[in-house]
């Protein structure tokens, strides 16, 4: 069976509802973590690609879908989010070990918890928390290799046609949205 690729950025509502549902609707499918900056695509780099009556409508649709499939969700004050920080964080922790516990105590800050990860300080504590060593973990994130490493793999998405987040590869295929893990699930079987 072929790895899924599953790109995100911490700043992404569906990212995080696609990584709570990733064990529910692939279960055993090997994933492989694709941190990349959100900020960094050409759909995002000059903020929302959306604003007024369809901001609304995706913020209910959010609720919607949230509630239908049991997870959790709170709208962080500080909207939209950068993270950087956090993902930065993340290429680190893939290095260091401990990915798993900072992937998941990162998406809950944000999207549970209501913690602002736009903040260094901020993704720092959470790391610490998440078993980070907080002084290698606070120079790290900001190393010429990650921040490198980071617009390395969001150029790399870009040039593969990523345009926003969750976005999944089997393969070259590409996928994109929470909602398109059915379709993934259908190309693994096939494989």
């Amino acid at each position: 069976m072929k790895p899924i690729e599953f790109l995100y950025d911490y700043a992404s509502p569906w990212a995080y509802l696609a990584s709570e549902l990733i064990p529910r609707r692939l279960p055993g499918a090997e994933i492989v973590y694709k941190p990349i900056y959100l900020r960094g695509l050409e759909t995002f780099s000059k903020g929302l690609p959306y604003g007024g009556t369809k901001l609304a409508y995706l913020m209910r649709d959010l609720y919607r879908i949230s509630t239908h499939e049991g997870v959790e969700v709170r709208i962080p004050q500080v909207f939209p989010i950068n993270g950087l920080y956090a993902v930065r964080g993340a290429l680190v922790a893939l290095e260091r070990g401990g990915f798993a516990e900072y992937h998941r105590a990162m998406f809950h800050a944000t999207w549970r918890e209501d913690r602002n990860v736009g903040d260094k300080q901020i993704v720092i504590d959470i790391a610490a928390a998440a078993g980070q060593d907080r002084a290698a973990f606070a120079e790290a994130i900001e190393s010429p290799a990650i921040k490198e490493k980071l617009k390395a793999e969001t150029a790399r998405a870009a040039e593969r046609g990523v345009f926003g987040v969750p976005t999944f590869f089997v393969g070259d295929e590409l996928y994109w949205g929470q909602d398109r893990m059915d379709y993934v699930a259908r190309a693994l079987a096939t494989e």
